[in-house]
């Protein structure tokens, strides 16, 4: 657990990090040509993948999935209303906080099911079906970003399965994360902590793997083990002290 405490401490440092360049360049109008480039969705991207890929290792190993799930959601929720008063132009609908909830509460009834499943065929057929799905909250099924099978429209005249990944085309959320197909890389992050971090390993893996168990927490860990504080804040205070400092000539 220091490991991956460690390892979500780390993305989270990045995630504050590129919110910070968020708010220079939409609030302040911060000049950062990279930030609007590949480098910038590089970096985000890496961002949003790998804090889900340990969010999902982290559920295998947690306690209490349904209290952690209500509890995700509720924030999440928060944020939507906080958001929607204070800053509507930046709207978050069902974010990251409540995308983790929900995929908890999916989880919890899931996760005697997806045991079942050996590790490895688990988190193939897990990253398979999330290449298949990630075309769907544009219309379809298909590989990566190329659509195959259109899905039926109706999908996507509602205005209530957002949340599932079908939105409608006036929907608006600057922090979206529908179930589909988000779920399969959670679902990646199971197995992938069963490869390698499982506390009963044995032989030629427990040799390979050893590193992980002898991990010791640091700042980084003890930043992982409050990621959920820390992201409810930092966004506030960063936005806080750009304003503050804009105020004061800086930018």
């Amino acid at each position: 657990m220091h490991f991956l405490d460690s390892l979500r401490g780390f993305t989270l440092v990045h995630m504050i990090l590129f919110h910070l360049c968020y708010d220079l360049v939409f609030f302040l109008g911060m000049d950062l040509p990279w930030y609007g480039g590949w480098p910038g969705q590089m970096w985000g991207g890496c961002i949003r993948f790998s804090f889900i890929l340990i969010s999902g290792a982290v559920f295998s190993k947690g306690r209490h999935p349904c209290r952690r799930g209500l509890i995700l959601m509720g924030w999440g929720l928060a944020l939507t209303l906080v958001t929607w008063i204070a800053v509507p132009e930046a709207l978050i609908r069902f974010g990251v906080l409540s995308f983790l909830g929900a995929v908890s509460l999916i989880g919890a009834a899931a996760y005697p099911y997806l045991k079942k499943i050996p590790a490895f065929p688990g988190f193939f057929g897990s990253a398979v079906l999330l290449a298949v799905t990630w075309p769907i909250p544009r219309g379809g099924l298909g590989v990566g970003d190329k659509i195959l099978w259109r899905l039926p429209k109706v999908f996507y005249e509602t205005r209530v399965l957002y949340w599932l990944g079908f939105p409608d085309e006036t929907f608006y959320s600057t922090d979206h994360f529908p179930v589909l197909p988000w779920i399969f890389l959670f679902f990646m992050g199971i197995y992938l902590a069963e490869l390698f971090c499982r506390g009963d390993a044995q032989g030629e893996r427990a040799g390979r793997t050893s590193w992980i168990r002898r991990w010791r927490p640091g700042v980084l860990a003890f930043f992982g083990r409050h990621s959920l504080y820390i992201y409810l804040v930092h966004q506030p205070l960063i936005y806080g002290c750009c304003l503050l400092w804009s105020h004061q000539g800086v930018f």
